[in-house]
């Protein structure tokens, strides 16, 4: 289990000094960990200027040397000052031998490197998520193309040793998306870090002339990936990554998503990906680009015939430890970060930041964020967050 844990973390912090406290070696069977943060946030379009705290505490549990669970629960309060508990997941491993491990249950899935690894807020290097995905724990003005991806299902990770690097192969099978007009409004949740949603075009979505149509003047519904013990037809999700790792400076990887989200079957969104971690002495690179591709039903010569639109995106985030070339600022660090959203709900962001590590486990950062959106109001934020894990 230790093993296990110190190669997760070091696959996702990508911290070079900073190693967290469950790290160490313990023969306990039960480990408690997690993250937090406390934020104060201004931002133009929402016109929100307030503070806001999460709690996110980590179970891990040893059943015994071939089978661990975890389980992961995200504590926030509301804009109407009520508690709202997410499970975030909660699954089981079973550790077939030393290089494959069969997971079931909720879990993250293994698309990209954000979603699984850099999401917690003491690990991202920016106050905000990256504008290709659904906020975690904020808002945001970027139309996200993925939420981060969690799902009720089973999975399986191989590593191999070739030479100098490791190559890690992961699949999995979920129970998969689904059509958000399936759903009555009341049932809908708004906050995109539960549920985000992928534009697709249909012309016989809706009436309404005031919702966002494509060149072609087809309006597009909604698609909901939030996970559930429930599947609206008989396909399954499916996917996977491959990556190529020499650790602990480089890490790229490709990901793969497929899954249907009409009653039916018949309409599927799919999800190609690129993945890159670099880790230097004095800097970190991280970037994702994604490209969806989805079906819809179109009319062409009076009749119902299935379509397929994609869009894409991207984000780069370089950090830059200053304090390694200026002793006299400490462990100050500047993070800068570009994202783009192209093809319906066309938008760009720039982010800058400052982060001051008081401690391995515990950071405070200041940033400022501007989004140009092409076809809405453009939005301005500043933050500072205290973010800790343990």
């Amino acid at each position: 289990m230790i093993k296990t844990i110190r190669l997760a973390t070091l696959l996702s912090a990508g911290i070079v000094v900073q190693q967290p406290l469950y790290a160490a070696e313990s023969s306990d069977r039960f480990v408690f960990v997690g993250y937090g943060d406390v934020k104060y946030e201004s931002a133009d379009v929402a016109g929100t200027d307030a503070f806001s705290a999460r709690f996110v505490p980590i179970f891990l549990f040893s059943l015994n040397d071939k089978m661990h669970v975890e389980a992961e629960l995200e504590v926030g309060l509301n804009e109407d000052g009520e508690t709202e508990t997410e499970l975030e997941y909660a699954d089981i491993h079973y550790f077939l031998n030393d290089n494959t491990t069969i997971t079931a249950g909720k879990f993250l899935l293994p698309f990209g490197q954000f979603s699984a690894n850099w999401h917690p807020s003491w690990i991202n290097r920016s106050i905000w998520t990256p504008g290709i995905y659904g906020a975690h724990g904020s808002s945001q003005a970027m139309d996200p193309m993925l939420p981060i991806l969690s799902d009720v299902g089973v999975a399986a990770q191989q590593v191999y040793q070739v030479g100098s690097a490791k190559v890690f192969f992961d699949v999995f099978m979920t129970n998969g998306p689904r059509s958000e007009a399936e759903h009555d409004e009341e049932e809908v949740v708004e906050d995109d870090h539960d549920i985000a949603f992928a534009r697709l075009f249909s012309p016989t979505t809706t009436l309404d002339p005031d919702v966002d149509e494509d060149e072609h003047g087809e309006a597009f519904p909604e698609v909901e990936f939030e996970a559930t013990s429930s599947d609206n037809n008989s396909n399954k999700a499916f996917g996977g990554r491959i990556a190529v790792a020499f650790l602990p400076s480089i890490e790229i990887g490709t990901s793969y998503y497929q899954g249907a989200y009409d009653e039916g079957g018949q309409l599927d969104i799919r999800a190609n990906g690129i993945d890159i971690n670099l880790i230097s002495t004095h800097a970190i690179l991280r970037g994702e680009y994604i490209r969806t591709e989805t079906d819809a039903f179109v009319e062409r010569d009076h009749e119902d015939v299935i379509d397929s639109f994609s869009r894409n995106g991207w984000f780069l985030q370089g950090t830059f430890f200053v304090g390694h070339l200026f002793e006299e600022l400490g462990s100050t660090e500047i993070v800068i970060e570009h994202a783009q959203t192209k093809k319906v709900e066309e938008a760009e962001r720039w982010m800058v930041g400052i982060n001051y590590w008081l401690d391995p486990r515990s950071v405070i950062k200041v940033g400022y964020e501007d989004t140009d959106v092409a076809d809405g109001p453009d939005d301005k934020r500043f933050a500072v967050q205290f973010s800790y894990g343990f």
